[in-house]
Formats: C-alpha cells, sequence, structure tokens
C-alpha cells in the first residue's frame, strides 16, 4: 500500500503543471492543504481542505486531493462526494483518468461492482493505464472475476502494447519458445534457441548456441516500418558475421525471407530464408542461395527445431 501511495504521490507531482490550469483562482490556505497532503498527513490535509474549499469552488485538483483523504481515512461516500466535486469544474484529461480510478477504487471497495466498472471505464477513455494497480491493487478484488473489468483490462494492456493486438505482428510467435535444434532428418543435436517476444511484442529475440560451441548469435525480428513486411537482423559472433533477411511475408504456414549475400570468393548470392510452421512443436527453419538468379539452389543449412519441455533439455 505504501509503494501505491508514493506512486500516487510522484504522478501528481509530475503532472502538477498540466493540473494548475483548473486553480483559476489562488485560494487561501490551499499551500498548507497541500503541503499536508504531500506529507501523508490526511487528516490534517482533509481539515485544512474543508477549511478552504466551499461548494461553489471549482478547483478539480484540490477537491480530488480531499477526495484521496477521505478515501484513505475510510470516508467512502465522502470521498466519492469530493470526487464528484472535482469533476463539476473545468478538469484535464490526465486529471479526470485519476478521479475516475478513484472513484472506481471506493465504489469497489463498497461491493458497487457495476458503479465501478463503469468509472473504471471512464478513467481508461481519459489515458488511465495502470495496469499493475489493476492486477494488484487489494481495492479492485472485487471487480477482477468481473466481465467488464476483464475487458477493460485487455483494452488498457493493448492501448499499452499495441502490438499484442496486430494481426501482423503475431505471424512469427510459432517461433517463440526454447528449442533443442537438429540437422532436418537427424537425431544429431546441432544447439539450443531461446527466441523471446520482447517490446511488448513489436519483436521476437532469438539467442542461439551451437552445442560444439563453432557459433553463437542473436537477430532481432520485427515489421520494418519501411515496407510493412517482416525483417531480421542476425548478428553472430564470426566473422562479417552480420546479415539481413528482408521482405518477410508469412502465408501457407510458412515465415518467408529473401537475402543477398556472397560466397567465399566475393560472388553475389541471392537467397530464400524460410520458417515452417508445423505445429506447436516443431518448426523447420531452411536456408538456400542461387549464384545465377534463381535457375538453381543450393541448401545452406535444414534445421529442425523441436520444443523443450519444462524441466527437460
Amino acid at each position: 500500500m505504501k509503494k501505491i501511495i508514493l506512486l500516487v504521490m510522484a504522478l501528481a507531482l509530475l503532472v502538477l503543471p498540466v493540473f494548475r490550469a483548473e486553480a483559476q483562482v489562488a485560494l487561501p490556505g490551499i499551500k498548507k492543504a497541500d503541503s499536508l497532503f504531500f506529507a501523508q498527513n490526511w487528516a490534517g490535509a482533509q481539515k485544512q481542505y474543508k477549511l478552504v474549499l466551499a461548494d461553489t469552488t471549482h478547483n478539480g485538483l484540490a477537491w480530488n486531493r480531499l477526495g484521496f483523504c477521505e478515501y484513505y481515512l475510510g470516508n467512502y461516500d465522502a470521498a466519492i462526494i469530493a470526487y464528484q466535486k472535482a469533476l463539476m469544474g473545468k478538469v484535464a484529461a490526465p486529471l479526470k483518468a485519476i478521479i475516475y480510478s478513484r472513484m472506481a477504487k471506493v465504489y469497489a471497495l463498497q461491493g458497487k461492482i457495476a458503479i465501478s466498472v463503469n468509472d473504471l471505464d471512464s478513467a481508461a477513455a481519459y489515458g488511465y493505464s495502470n495496469l499493475a494497480e489493476m492486477d494488484t491493487l487489494k481495492d479492485f478484488g472485487s471487480l477482477r472475476n468481473s466481465p467488464g473489468f476483464k475487458q477493460i483490462r485487455q483494452k488498457v494492456y493493448f492501448t499499452l502494447n499495441p502490438c499484442m493486438a496486430n494481426a501482423q505482428a503475431r505471424q512469427f510467435d510459432f517461433w517463440v519458445g526454447e528449442w533443442n535444434v537438429y540437422p532436418t532428418g537427424t537425431n544429431t543435436l546441432a544447439g539450443h534457441s531461446l527466441v523471446q517476444m520482447v517490446s511488448g511484442g513489436c519483436a521476437l529475440l532469438e539467442n542461439w548456441e551451437a552445442t560444439n560451441g563453432s557459433s553463437s548469435g542473436k537477430s532481432l525480428n520485427f515489421i520494418d516500418g519501411a515496407n510493412g513486411k517482416w525483417k531480421q537482423t542476425w548478428v553472430g559472433n564470426y566473422a562479417n558475421g552480420i546479415q539481413e533477411f528482408v521482405n518477410g511475408q508469412y502465408a501457407d504456414s510458412a515465415m518467408r525471407f529473401t537475402f543477398t549475400t556472397a560466397d567465399a570468393q566475393g560472388h553475389p548470392l541471392t537467397g530464400r530464408f524460410i520458417f515452417y510452421n508445423l505445429g506447436a512443436n516443431k518448426v523447420r527453419q531452411f536456408n538456400e542461395t542461387s549464384a545465377d538468379g534463381g535457375k538453381t539452389w543450393v541448401t545452406a543449412y535444414d534445421l529442425t527445431y523441436i520444443r523443450i519441455e519444462k524441466g527437460k533439455m
């Protein structure tokens, strides 16, 4: 609870310049009330805000802080009244998000689930995005099994992580996992690969280690903003170990890239790099090159990935 309170205090300090416009008239005694508020002297701050504020005062920030004092003191009905008064003035969207989220907490504590969900939805509409609070705060305990709460949480999650809601960005997820890797058609272990979803689902990070220590490397896989197609940038531990695979497209259960490279004599080669989705626990990675513009092809490597079961290697 202390960490949450400190987070709220920090947020209030960050957004204070936005909210100053709400206090159109400097109220006598408001600085004292605010100092008590930031000192977490809830009873003292409550008393001072009540002395400062009149029913006709449209100072959204001050009413919000009084509401928080009442909430913290367990005066839930008084907290709701203060929060409602906070919304009566010209309140900026960030402050509205805070007020509606706090009202949602109070209503949840009072068992008024439908009202709480409605206010939380309003908070999200104004920019509320505190997933950690939604997932852990005890105040929301009575809401978490509510379909409405789950929908709002998903909406907030996708707002913070838009790639998770992007169907194209999810096309390569079949490669995510921990794998034993074998030359296709053999039982000879060639290496291990850990493929992780990173950057809020906007990229995949490959971590490769050969069993015999001959090679290691990482690749970052993402949708290239320049052309809207998948791209892989690979960096290996060997000489000239940087390679880019481009124009990636997923079709017919396979992610297909193209690339250019050179042979040992420096002659240009065109290449095809394909990941075949063979079900939940199997991926085939196939790389081939052509020295004659695609008339003939030579296999560079052909590997099969078998998902490692938890607790096994």
